[in-house]
């Protein structure tokens, strides 16, 4: 399925931020395919009955409320499935740029052995492996960060009506919900990366997780993918662990692909540069693909150090 995405990019911040003030720079038509993979999982919706008129539809309550309704008996079943209790109560994310997949794992609390949960398609993201280093780039940051949960926009994009014949319809500013989850980048680790590299350049920011199936370097899914990511992230107990935890690679790490990948994608990082950021993150990927625990993730300067959550 192609999608015929209009993409707006502002002067002064990108597309996924909520400025008042923000302006077009410049319209983008892009075509966008979905990847087709038998892996994908498949979220059953349920049949509801339409929201009911004055219903406070902006309330993180009834979003909530609503999305379980929606995909509660078959998020249950994915759970019970794979072995874990539902709802989790401790969820991560990967993502995986150029191959455009998400994973939500979860388990009954964050020292347990993780359990793959779903692997979703991503409808628009910036595919080509490399991390964003400064405003107005377009590109995904790579790297570990938290996403925090949010509510309200002044962009269509960030909007979705929960009514099962609206749902995959175009978001309209004030009709409906609106969220999303936006990522802690630029850490100090990025910003340290970027001066470094570009000396005083705006590493940019306002990295979200949302629906609509339209990027300027935001992770973004057809609404109907989009729902179970973030009921995930609610079922996730943010009291006791915090907001959830993203892992961004550029690609799944294989024997050589790091030196081929660098020496033809475009970016301000050399290719030598590109192989050393890619063998630090590359530490974490292996050691979850090990043993599927939770990663800690501490940096000093521009070195990440990991460890497993025991």
């Amino acid at each position: 399925m192609r999608y015929i995405l209009i993409i707006f990019i502002s002067v002064f911040l990108s597309a996924c931020s909520d400025s008042q003030n923000q302006k077009v720079a410049q319209i983008y038509n892009k075509t966008f395919k979905e990847p087709k993979s038998s892996k994908f999982t498949v979220f059953e919706i349920d049949t509801l009955a339409d929201i009911a008129k004055k219903t406070n539809e902006k309330s993180p309550a009834f979003i909530k409320q609503r999305l379980e309704q929606l995909l509660g008996k078959s998020y249950q079943k994915r759970c019970e499935e794979t072995g874990i209790s539902y709802p989790p109560e401790y969820v991560m994310f990967r993502m995986f740029k150029e191959e455009k997949e998400f994973e939500i794992w979860g388990a009954e609390k964050r020292s347990d052995t993780l359990k793959l949960i779903a692997v979703l398609p991503v409808c628009a993201v910036d595919d080509e492996a490399g991390t964003k280093l400064q405003q107005g780039d377009g590109k995904t940051p790579e790297g570990f960060f938290t996403c925090k949960i949010l509510y309200g926009s002044s962009n269509w994009f960030m909007w979705i009506k929960l009514n099962n014949k609206e749902i995959d319809n175009s978001g309209n500013v004030g009709y409906g919900s609106s969220f999303k989850m936006c990522i802690d980048y630029p850490l100090a680790i990025d910003r340290n990366r970027t001066r470094k590299i570009l000396g005083k350049a705006d590493p940019g920011g306002a990295i979200c997780l949302h629906g609509n199936c339209v990027t300027a370097g935001c992770i973004s899914f057809e609404n109907k993918n989009f729902l179970p990511v973030f009921l995930s992230a609610r079922f996730h107990n943010s009291k006791t662990y915090g907001y959830p935890k993203i892992q961004i690679f550029p690609f799944r790490f294989s024997e050589n692909n790091k030196k081929k990948t660098a020496e033809k994608v475009s970016s301000e990082m050399t290719p030598e540069q590109l192989v050393s950021f890619w063998s630090e993150i590359e530490k974490a990927y292996n050691l979850f693909e090990k043993n599927h625990k939770a990663i800690k993730v501490n940096f000093t300067n521009n070195t990440y150090n990991f460890s497993e959550y025991q």
